[in-house]
């Protein structure tokens, strides 16, 4: 039977195991190696619900499998009351009746659907549930929350003051490791000082598309009230550490608000061990980006996305452009910029950020991705000359004993609004024709791909 079950070589294994045993009265395999078999199902659900039927030995390690990961989503009403069937209910149900299954549980995501499906819509605040299950999730290390992204006719997820209030309080009384949530919307600044607050224990942070109602930035008394109008969480203390962040990802329109309150002193959030960085940078927000990156020597991995609006020509004096020598930690550098022929060229500004590394630079992957889009009809052929020969320095740049550790330098071209099937191809090859030193040394890469 157990052949039926279980996929590919584990079930062979199992089964082979089990008639093994049945064969042999005399010789029995430790309980540990029934765990480490079944822990190659961990993605097998139904696989695990049959191993957890087996035998009384088998349980455990099949429901550490189970349970390790749960996802909630909305669900169908049966009923207008609070006896609503949803999955958030029945799961807590299943620990009010069986506490010991919360221990299990280490993973939680959170999915919300679009407003086509008014089942799965904005169900979160809506129910009364979710704040007591979460504060049964004692070994919770991850949580997820995943929001849809709005139409032209919706707005970004945004809870309530009680709503919020109470999704706070609960995470206080967590020890979460990661905390992610995609598409939402703070209803001010103080939310997100409540939330930072709430987790003390992060190691990872990601705030992917995430905003703050609040469009102004906030002067240094401004942001000094709103520490100090955060109301004293007695799980908490002032003398206690800060939590020691590794990874960090903030891609939201408030990064001018948002990141002088992850710099500020009483932030509960340390970015001094930071190693892995995502952000998105525009004009608003490009000082509080290049003040973070001073506060990070330990940064690893950087990934950086430019917006369009980004005047490059008007950030090119030394302390407008990011110092590499300020990051020896640096291994991997993901760019993302437009390139709009005759009106945006960002080569300037990237070879006198190359320029600042220091000797010996740790640099080993570059990434740069490019938006292109088709030459205007009003393009001359001395200034795409002038934009080719900025590809030229930028190659020199690159291939000075500086990144002798260079083991890749990849390009991604995307090309907007193509006039013809071939024209990605043509236009990629006038600029990586520049790159002829980076070609020499086998490290260039380059993938296309176009936009319509």
């Amino acid at each position: 039977m157990a052949a039926y079950l279980y996929p590919d070589g584990v079930s062979w294994l199992l089964a082979t195991t089990i008639n093994s045993q049945m064969d042999q009265d005399n010789s029995r395999l430790y309980s540990e190696l029934y765990d480490l078999i079944i822990s190659f199902l961990y993605q097998e659900e139904q696989a695990l619900r049959s191993c957890a039927l087996v035998c009384r030995s088998w349980v455990p390690a099949s429901r550490a499998h189970l349970f390790y990961h749960i996802t909630l989503t909305g669900a169908p009403a049966r009923a207008s009351s609070w006896s609503v069937d949803t999955p958030c209910r029945r799961l807590f149900s299943a620990l009010v009746a069986s506490p010991h299954l919360a221990s299990f549980i280490h993973k939680l995501s959170v999915r919300e659907g679009s407003i086509a499906d008014p089942r799965t819509y904005r169900w979160v605040s809506e129910e009364i549930t979710f704040p007591p299950l979460l504060k049964k999730l004692v070994n919770l290390d991850e949580l997820d929350f995943n929001f849809p992204v709005p139409g032209s006719s919706d707005t970004k997820t945004i809870w309530s003051t009680m709503v919020f209030r109470d999704i706070s309080d609960a995470l206080s009384s967590l020890k979460l490791q990661s905390f992610t949530i995609r598409q939402f919307c703070f209803s001010g600044i103080t939310d997100v000082v409540r939330i930072l607050d709430a987790c003390r224990n992060l190691k990872t942070l990601q705030l992917d598309h995430v905003d703050v109602t609040t469009t102004s930035p906030l002067s240094t008394s401004a942001l000094e009230h709103v520490f100090n109008i955060q109301p004293v969480n007695p799980l908490h203390t002032q003398s206690e550490i800060k939590t020691s962040l590794e990874t960090l990802m903030l891609r939201s329109n408030s990064n001018s608000l948002l990141l002088p309150i992850l710099q500020h002193a009483r932030s509960p959030i340390d970015l001094t061990n930071l190693t892995q960085l995502t952000l998105n940078m525009d004009a608003e927000n490009h000082r509080a980006v290049l003040d973070v990156l001073q506060t990070t020597p330990e940064l690893a991995s950087l990934e950086l996305e430019i917006e369009p609006s980004f005047d490059f020509d008007a950030h090119l004096d030394p302390k407008d452009v990011i110092d590499l020598d300020q990051l020896p930690a640096l291994k991997s550098l993901d760019l993302h910029v437009n390139v709009l022929l005759a009106r945006v060229d960002p080569i300037p500004w990237l070879t006198a950020l190359f320029s600042t590394a220091r000797s010996d630079s740790p640099l080993a992957d570059i990434a740069l991705s490019c938006l292109i889009d088709k030459p205007p009809p009003y393009l001359t052929i001395q200034a795409f000359d002038r934009a080719l020969q900025g590809w030229r320095v930028l190659d020199e740049v690159l291939s000075q004993s500086t990144f002798s550790n260079l083991k890749r330098f990849r390009l991604d071209f995307a090309l907007d609004t193509p006039i013809g099937d071939g024209d990605g191809q043509i236009i990629s090859d006038e600029f990586t024709n520049q790159l002829l030193k980076l070609t020499s040394k086998g490290v260039l890469e380059v993938d296309i791909c176009e936009v319509r």
